[in-house]
């Protein structure tokens, strides 16, 4: 019901999302970035949406990122900073109580939270100066 819910929504905000591979869930595109909507099954008691390799990881850049994600960490609510293939990803993960639904209220505010945490990243990262 969550899944079902979730992607009419996104249609309503005006989304394409389309299915990935291998029940990765559903990727759209908001303002030139591409997120993932991870589709877990109706029995998960959470709504997640991913931002993809918004920063790759090398061997020379590893601890520079590392001090980056737990920065924003201390700065970022919500959203968290994974390391998946070799890259940062950022998630949005909202807890659903049994009967709720989602609505288009909060799956736009995790859209757009997930938009202004990548950017608010990429600044922590090149070591911009930056209004909070």
């Amino acid at each position: 019901m969550v899944k079902e819910k979730t992607i009419e929504i996104l249609y309503r905000l005006g989304f394409a999302p389309e299915e990935l591979d291998g029940d990765m869930g559903y990727r759209f595109d908001y303002e030139g970035m591409s997120l993932i909507y991870t589709a877990e099954d109706d029995d998960a008691e959470s709504i997640t949406f991913l931002m993809p390799g918004i920063f790759d990881i090398y061997e020379d850049n590893r601890v520079k990122v590392l001090e980056a994600m737990i920065h924003f960490c201390g700065e970022m609510k919500f959203v968290q900073p994974v390391i998946l293939f070799d890259s940062v990803w950022l998630q949005y993960q909202h807890f659903m109580p049994e009967g709720a639904e989602p609505t288009e209220e909060l799956i736009a505010h995790m859209i757009r939270v997930l938009a202004i945490a990548t950017v608010h990243f990429h600044r922590i990262i090149n070591n911009e100066d930056y209004d909070k």
